[in-house]
């Protein structure tokens, strides 16, 4: 048996308010198990959320916290004979570091939030070489959610040149990997936020760095950095507040991919114009890359072949003790790129 301490809760509330640290008692490793020593954790918006009820609902409580992290293997057990594998590439041997895929960790019974865990095999991703533990950390949801939500809007490396694509909310830690891979695989960026001090971070990332707060800024910007020509593209986490100006905005024939909904879930949409301009509107969470053979595959392949090109930005790294108030840190959008929790 091993000692490990995780952050859980009992019941919804606010992350100062819900989380406490406590020991857990783990197994040795069984077939298609490994006990991961954690490195750092990477933190993510559906986090703050899920521990206040707003997210996939706890399977039970007391509930476990976090989907994303680095670690290094301790022990490994025997491979599972059954279900799902662990990505090809990925070192399977003590000593090894490793990543933490979400969708793949359980968060309630484990959750990544922790100094020790038990983990299933699967749930392993490789890691490049060049990153830190906090990079590292923080790669893999964010590949997951913008290379899948860019592949299901028809953007690829072999297709993205001369294609604009919108990202709203993009000095998010998903923002900013989405603005490398676009960019790096050949498109026009835009990249918009609420903040301008933001946006002059952002230009550095983009093609086009906008302020929108709204819908009615969101179509003036976009007209002036298009000439009136929209986008193609548009990867969108704000939801309610943001879907008349993404319509309006948008090219004959665009893609527009909700990801999440920040603002609000049920709009008024204009249908005769989204009729008139051909508008595909799709919803996108990471659990597509597991239903579609072969995607999440491609995925990790992409992720690891232009990881030089789409390093996350951390933002701050916090002790893994401070959980709880970096967690309403994370909900207060002040920051650009990833927080990450580090023992």
């Amino acid at each position: 048996m091993t000692t490990s301490h995780r952050w859980q809760f009992d019941a919804y509330n606010k992350p100062v308010d819900a989380l406490a640290w406590r020991p857990q008692e783990l197994t040795e490793p069984g077939p298609g198990q490994v006990l991961l020593k954690i490195l750092a954790v990477g933190m993510n918006r559906s986090e703050f959320n899920y521990v206040q009820g707003n997210y996939a609902p706890a399977r039970a409580f007391p509930s476990g916290i976090g989907q994303e992290a680095v670690g290094e293997i301790l022990a490994i057990g025997p491979a599972g004979p059954h279900g799902p594998q662990p990505y090809g590439k990925t070192p399977l041997t003590v000593g090894s570091r490793v990543a933490l895929l979400p969708g793949r960790v359980d968060m309630c019974d484990m959750g990544t939030y922790r100094d020790i865990g038990l983990f299933d095999q699967a749930a392993l991703a490789p890691v490049p070489e060049s990153y830190t533990d906090a990079e590292a950390a923080g790669l893999w949801m964010g590949v997951l959610t913008m290379a899948g939500a860019l592949e299901l809007a028809g953007i690829t490396p072999t297709t993205a040149k001369g294609k604009t694509v919108l990202i709203t909310a993009a000095s998010s830690s998903m923002g900013v990997i989405a603005l490398k891979l676009a960019k790096t695989w050949g498109a026009t960026t835009i990249a918009s936020t609420r903040s301008a001090s933001k946006a002059a971070q952002l230009a550095t990332l983009s093609d086009h760095a906008i302020v929108a707060s709204d819908s009615a800024s969101l179509i003036t910007e976009i007209a002036s950095v298009t000439d009136k020509k929209g986008f193609d593209v548009a990867l969108d986490p704000v939801g309610q507040a943001f879907y008349p100006g993404l319509i309006e905005s948008a090219a004959v024939g665009a893609n527009i991919i909700s990801y999440e909904m920040i603002t609000g879930r049920e709009p008024v949409l204009p249908i005769a114009l989204m009729m008139m301009k051909d508008l595909t509107f799709r919803g996108y969470t990471i659990f597509r890359p597991y239903r579609v053979p072969g995607l999440l595959t491609q995925i990790i392949d992409w992720g690891m072949a232009y990881a030089d090109q789409i390093t996350p930005i951390v933002a701050a790294t916090h002790a893994l003790s401070n959980a709880p108030e970096v967690l309403d840190e994370l909900g207060r959008c002040e920051h650009l790129g990833k927080l990450v929790l580090v023992p």
